[in-house]
């Protein structure tokens, strides 16, 4: 590819692909490349919520370690290049168009041999992987796309594997239940390699701890217990607690919410893990990565003219809600915020609203710029059925000025990663 332009327009033609689980053609793809992903060690993520930051915490904590990282994240927010991370640097535009020209040819020959085009993420996942090995990265923290057994990221064989929170969600492919959902994020649990379980509902835990089992897999299931103290404030989650590997611990996140408590307990058993594994982590590095890592669009401040306090939160289902009326209500007691929200079509609006409703004042509602994106108008019947008033705007941007407009101390806007991302652009005059 010459230009950066032209690399984003061959990965935007490959949607039309739509999204096809399996791994034979992205094994295909990664032989002929010469198995990229088989150049550094990998630590692989899967889960409901919580994937992002767990990576974002993991990365910070390596580089801290003096470990060369890669990070590779879906969805980005603000441009295609936030996916594809290298020692906290998202990918060069010339690195981009550099690697599409480099993987390429090895894209068309599999589809022409008879394997089928390959799907957007599937490109995404090569790219990922080849820039990585180009790069010489030590570690590499890769985050499962969607479910775990059949996503293209699965081919890896990692050091340490880390299974977030499960919840209901993507229940039109992962199944309807929290077992059958759990048994899809269960497909990265591999023979003989190190499994970390997060914080889960009893039955899922042992669910998790049994596949675990079965596969000889050394588990070590996150303790709440633990914790001894999660305080919150507008600069971030203040976190004590008593680890059997590194003691007495005490830190202060930059990401905000009881649920990024346990991310951070994850993390650090994952960490305990990693030494086993010949990764080194001490407690230094530990501290700073935890303390330093960053991670946009959860519950993040937005720096206005005005003195309104701005977040941008990516809540995408009822267990993100949850955490997120958790979140306004210990920061902000007795508070209603004002909303914008945006959301897609593959998630409950009903429950969704009767969540978020505990903690509104009123909303604004827009429409996500995505095909998927659910009606603005249906989304804000049902506030309104809570009593909820409701502004429609189906424009973001005309959106965003309305609520820019507020009276009110605190706005939120949530919803849909796809929404946050344009508006955290035109917010900070950033992306593509």
């Amino acid at each position: 590819m010459d230009t950066y332009e032209e690399a984003l327009q061959y990965i935007k033609e490959c949607t039309k692909f739509g999204m096809k689980l399996g791994l034979d053609r992205i094994r295909e793809i990664l032989r002929r490349l010469g198995h990229p992903e088989q150049r550094f060690r990998s630590i692989h993520i899967a889960g409901t919520n919580g994937k992002g930051s767990t990576s974002a915490l993991l990365d910070s904590i390596l580089r801290q370690a003096g470990y060369r990282t890669g990070r590779y994240n879906s969805p980005h927010l603000v441009t295609y290049r936030e996916r594809f991370n290298v020692n906290g640097e998202m990918i060069a535009k010339a690195q981009l168009a550099q690697v599409i020209e480099q993987i390429k040819p090895v894209l068309e020959a599999v589809e022409a041999d008879g394997f089928g085009a390959p799907t957007e993420f599937e490109v995404g996942t090569a790219i990922a992987f080849q820039h990585f090995a180009n790069e010489a990265v030590d570690v590499a923290v890769v985050e499962v796309g969607m479910g775990g057994r059949f996503d293209a990221t699965n081919v890896l064989t990692p050091v340490l594997s880390v299974i977030t929170h499960i919840a209901l969600d993507h229940q039109e492919y992962l199944g309807d239940t929290l077992e059958k959902i759990a048994f899809e994020k269960a497909g990265i649990i591999k023979e003989n390699i190190p499994v970390v379980v997060g914080v889960q509902e009893e039955s899922v835990r042992n669910f998790l701890i049994n596949i675990a089992a079965d596969r000889h897999a050394p588990c070590l299931a996150v303790d709440e217990g633990q914790l001894e103290s999660v305080t919150l404030t507008e600069e971030g989650t203040r976190i004590r607690l008593v680890n059997p590997t590194y003691g007495r611990l005490e830190f202060q996140l930059a990401l905000h919410g009881y649920h990024q408590a346990h991310n951070a307990l994850g993390v650090i058993a994952g960490c305990e893990m990693l030494n086993r594994s010949g990764v080194t982590v001490g407690r230094e590095a530990l501290i700073a990565g935890l303390e330093s890592a960053r991670w946009p669009s959860r519950f993040e401040r937005i720096p206005t003219a005005r003195p309104l306090k701005l977040y941008l939160d990516g809540t995408h289902n009822p267990d993100g809600a949850k955490a997120l009326v958790q979140t306004v209500k210990t920061l902000y007691p007795g508070q209603k915020v004002d909303l914008l929200m945006g959301m897609l079509n593959n998630r409950p609006m009903d429950e969704m609203a009767g969540i978020l409703g505990e903690i509104v004042r009123r909303v604004i509602t827009t429409r996500v710029p995505d095909p998927k994106s659910a009606s603005e108008v249906e989304l804000g019947q049902e506030f309104a059925k809570l009593g909820i008033p409701v502004t429609v705007e189906p424009d973001p941007a005309k959106a965003l000025a309305k609520l820019l407009e507020t009276d009110n101390p605190v706005a939120v806007i949530t919803g849909s990663f796809y929404l946050s991302g344009l508006l955290r652009g035109i917010l900070l005059n950033i992306g593509d």
